[in-house]
């Protein structure tokens, strides 16, 4: 399979010349939370890794344990947990967990919905691996987009917005009052969005240069502030996951996506990734978050890392 990926990739390079294509692959079906002991994991029964962290898990994938090793599996569309025996062996299936050797507990309900809508989110993320040649923006017309609909609330009320160079500011109306927004040269252009009323509201940016507006976003987006017992409700489910996760940032950033609180998602993963560089299994999901925000340049680097390391492996 990596051979074959390997083979597409280089195709479509030499053919097409600007696009390289990573081949879909299936979405996780289980993760693999509180591992303690010796827990190892293998894609191919041969080559075995130890398992130091909690680890989405993928058809084929094998998990075994040892004389001291211990772990739960949480099903990705059940939401119920499998605890791993010592000095067994399971092996991952889209039908759920086989027990090669040793034992593996009855499903029961996990703590905190810890792969809320997975599944669906990663296979429809595969379709933002694609890598296509960068255009160099100097002198370029100036092309604006916004994520179409946003998730904010008191507790996170931040948007961001693709940074169009760092001469500009910026100018964020919420149903029509204006918010102004410094220059930056960081990747992306984030704003504090003040409290709203709970609902629907339209909003939009304009780019300014020496305070004049040179550009407007193509398209008004639509936030949507939570209520304050919504925000808590939120909070609550996100200190459930904290707690059944051992506090991982990719399983809270999974909660948050499935709620449409996108930038606070993508603060996670981001924080997951320059952790973990290597875990490119999941990397789509925030190549996913990278384009539901409208950064491309960001989403066309992490598509290229996504690649690279799919090609390498």
């Amino acid at each position: 399979m990596k051979s074959i990926v390997k083979f597409v990739a280089g195709l479509a390079v030499g053919v097409v010349g600007h696009v390289a294509v990573a081949l879909a692959a299936d979405a996780p079906v289980s993760m693999l939370i509180q591992a303690a002991g010796t827990v190892e994991v293998s894609k191919d029964g041969a080559k075995w890794s130890p398992v130091t962290r909690n680890k989405f898990l993928f058809p084929g994938d094998i998990i075994r344990t040892g004389a001291d090793g211990s772990g739960k599996l949480v099903d990705q569309a059940t939401n119920m947990a499998q605890s791993l025996g010592i000095n067994s062996e399971v092996k991952i299936d889209t039908a759920g967990p086989k027990v090669v050797n040793g034992n593996l507990s009855a499903p029961e309900a996990a703590s905190g919905d810890l792969v809320a809508g997975l599944g669906n989110r990663f296979a429809e993320a595969q379709r933002y691996t694609t890598v296509r040649r960068s255009v160099n923006k100097d002198g370029a017309e100036i092309k604006l987009r916004l994520i179409s609909q946003i998730t904010l609330s008191a507790s996170f009320a931040d948007l961001v917005w693709e940074n169009e160079g760092k001469q500009y500011g910026y100018a964020l109306t919420i149903d029509g009052k204006d918010v102004p927004v410094a220059a930056t040269d960081a990747d992306f252009v984030r704003a504090k969005v003040p409290a709203l009323a709970p609902g629907k509201h339209t909003f939009t940016v304009s780019v300014l240069d020496g305070g004049k507006k040179v550009a407007e976003a193509e398209k008004e987006g639509i936030i949507v502030w939570l209520s304050d017992a919504e925000d808590q409700a939120l909070g609550a489910d996100v200190a459930k996951v904290k707690a059944a996760s051992g506090n991982d940032d990719f399983a809270i950033a999974n909660l948050l996506d499935a709620h449409g609180v996108t930038v606070g998602a993508m603060d996670l993963y981001r924080k997951y990734f320059d952790a973990f560089k290597s875990d490119n299994d999941m990397r789509p999901m925030l190549i996913k978050a990278y384009n539901d925000l409208k950064l491309k340049d960001l989403r066309q680097k992490e598509a290229t890392l996504y690649n690279e390391q799919m090609q390498a492996n």
